[in-house]
């Protein structure tokens, strides 16, 4: 009877350990489709996320993109009635001042679209320039333009955790804060101006493919460099 028992006991463990592999078999085999599912899914994601973040990074500002042409910008509603420079447009003063009042930055002091061949691949914001008192009201601006990006693009790729006066530097800058979305990067720096003791930021938006026309050197500029080359020669020439 003993026998019959042992003998039963053996056939059962071994049934079980035949069904546990089998089953782990069926696991294995259905893992890879399961892995090649889920490998599919995520490069349709990244798919779809690269092109939201290619389209998202051709957004200078508001409805400003980059790549067009001094007219365009003008046309926009984020620069219509602004001045036009040799290589920049300033945003109108009543648009630049609703902006301030909407976003609480207090110390905002410049708003301008720069172009390269006549293709707008900057965004350019610079505060006023304080006193070393004025660190902290730099700094608030600051956090505000980051919050803000925040909420539009996500975490920023780098932030500095506070700011300490020890490192400012007389005609130097450092970053702050730095965004990327695709070929666009969005960059807030803090800055000494060179020979005074005053502080300001800096908010750079660009992107990286802008501009796309390649430079043609101008009669003017190619005067400019041959009289460069000629004092370049002169001084050589003198030297020994």
């Amino acid at each position: 009877m003993k026998k019959v028992s042992l003998l039963l006991l053996t056939i059962l463990l071994t049934i079980g350990c035949n069904q546990k592999t089998k089953e782990q078999v069926v696991s294995q085999e259905s893992n890879p489709q399961l892995t090649a599912a889920e490998i599919r899914n995520k490069e349709i994601q990244d798919s779809l996320k690269k092109v939201r973040n290619d389209s998202i990074a051709l957004i200078a500002w508001g409805d400003a993109k980059f790549g067009m042409s001094m007219k365009e910008v003008l046309a926009t509603e984020t620069f219509k009635g602004g001045d036009k420079y040799y290589d920049s447009i300033t945003m109108e003063f009543e648009r630049k001042r609703n902006f301030k009042r909407a976003f609480g930055l207090n110390n905002l002091a410049a708003f301008e679209a720069e172009f390269k061949e006549n293709e707008l691949y900057r965004i350019y914001i610079e505060s006023n320039y304080l006193t070393a008192n004025g660190i902290n009201d730099l700094v608030s601006d600051c956090d505000i333009f980051i919050k803000n990006f925040t909420e539009k693009y996500g975490e920023p790729s780098y932030k500095k955790s506070k700011v300490n006066i020890s490192e400012f530097n007389s005609g130097e800058e450092f970053e702050y804060a730095k965004f990327q979305i695709g070929d666009k990067t969005i960059t807030i720096a803090l800055g000494e101006l060179s020979g005074e003791v005053k502080f300001y930021y800096h908010v750079y938006i660009d992107n990286n493919r802008f501009p796309q026309k390649k430079h043609v050197m101008t009669e003017k500029e190619i005067k400019e460099v041959r009289k460069q080359m000629e004092d370049t020669e002169k001084i050589r020439n003198n030297s020994f």
